[in-house]
């Protein structure tokens, strides 16, 4: 059974060119792992191909594929799979780690709790008002405030420490 396009090729394609680094890493953000941000910037693409949602605007349909991305991300997360999986980094010579994750900043904002990096990476990497962020994760807007505030702080100790165990 196939299920039929909804989306042009053409639209589809320049939606991922125009999106696909933002899925990518916020998925990186959340599962530490190349090939399992690659898995679910795909899964994304897919859910999209198949959406009969209609976006208002650009901005819509990005903070659809965030919030769709964070809660594919937590749904993996979650899975019994990932407990029984053995990391493609511990096979020697089977993944290359590209380069802005061998970096004291990225390293210290992977080891912080979702709570925390999420918003961070929405608010300095992707450059989202707080605002925004909070409509997109369903949170007080005071609350991303507290947190980005919180996460500056726990990233200054992990950095200044070198303690990458922190959360």
């Amino acid at each position: 059974m196939s299920v039929p396009l909804l989306r042009t090729s053409g639209e589809i394609t320049e939606i991922y060119t125009k999106h696909v680094n933002t899925v990518y890493r916020v998925a990186l953000t959340m599962l530490n792992s190349v090939q399992e941000a690659e898995d679910a910037a795909q899964t994304v693409f897919m859910k999209l191909l198949t959406s009969k949602k209609v976006f208002s605007s650009d901005e819509h349909l990005k903070a659809w594929l965030i919030v769709t991305t964070k809660n594919n991300c937590r749904d993996s997360l979650k899975s019994w799979w990932r407990a029984k999986r053995v990391s493609m980094e511990t096979i020697e010579g089977q993944a290359s780690t590209p380069e802005f994750m061998e970096s004291t900043v990225w390293s210290a904002i992977t080891n912080l709790s979702e709570k925390y990096s999420i918003p961070l990476y929405l608010h300095y990497y992707e450059g989202y008002k707080t605002e925004e962020i909070a409509g997109m994760l369903g949170i007080k807007h005071a609350t991303i405030r507290t947190r980005l505030r919180a996460a500056r702080a726990k990233l200054r100790l992990i950095i200044e420490e070198g303690n990458y165990e922190f959360d």
